[in-house]
């Protein structure tokens, strides 16, 4: 063998091994963009199943269950084309069973003016509904909602954070009610009450409006039977000649 076939051969095997290490780098970096990709689609998966699972019924309504469920089944056939091990037909299984539950919003509670308890349930479920809207803004941008549907769904949801901060004004009401009187809590409740009326177009809120106006009456009366006191305090003793 002369050295220039020597040379020949080393050089077809240099190449070769190259070629052996840019198919394998290849590999690799194809492996580690799906991995990333599928990492996207669980974190996605997760986020939209939070929103599913913790949205309040009181906010959610046939519609938005149903797209949030669609967008989920799409999100589960993007991660089976990655991994085929992500148990995709099991979780489509679920979400086909939770589509057909029977869903009814709750009754707002009885002799109650806020639907939450506390200030920190509100601001959560506000944050929630923050959530809910970004993520159908998104669909939107990607056009896998119509504008329509965009538009309603959007709507829906900013009257629910605008009954969040109906919740927390009112408790920010009852509070200022038990540290500083009626008369100080009453213009917190009068503005609470205006924000609700203007939501209930269709009489969907009449029972924590009727609450909340039963409560005003009575700290009406309150504020007006301090001032009468006051007033009679005040009004100077007739003199007697």
């Amino acid at each position: 063998m002369t050295p220039t076939e020597t040379a020949a051969i080393i050089l077809t095997g240099v190449f070769f091994m190259a070629m052996v290490a840019i198919a394998i780098q290849t590999a690799e970096n194809q492996r580690r963009e799906r991995q990333m990709q599928l990492l996207a689609v669980r974190n996605q998966i997760r986020g939209t199943e939070h929103l599913l699972d913790s949205l309040p019924a009181e906010f959610q309504t046939v519609e938005l269950k149903r797209l949030l469920i669609s967008y989920l089944r799409s999100l589960w056939h993007s991660a089976s084309k990655l991994d085929r091990s992500t148990g995709h037909q099991q979780a489509l299984q679920k979400l086909d069973e939770r589509d057909k539950e029977p869903f009814s919003p709750p009754a707002f509670p009885k002799d109650q003016i806020t639907l939450f308890h506390d200030r920190n349930t509100a601001q959560r479920n506000r944050a929630l509904i923050r959530e809910t809207a970004q993520l159908i803004n998104s669909l939107k941008q990607q056009s896998a909602i119509n504008t329509q549907t965009c538009q309603v769904q959007l709507q829906q949801l900013k009257n629910a954070y605008v009954r969040c901060n109906c919740d927390l004004l009112l408790q920010d009401a009852q509070q200022a009610l038990s540290d500083r009187g009626a008369q100080v809590a009453v213009h917190k409740f009068r503005s609470a009450q205006k924000q609700l009326q203007r939501l209930n177009t269709k009489h969907e809120l009449d029972t924590q409006v009727f609450n909340l106006n039963q409560l005003l009456e009575q700290l009406n009366e309150q504020v007006n039977q301090q001032r009468n006191e006051k007033s009679l305090h005040e009004k100077p003793e007739a003199t007697s000649w």
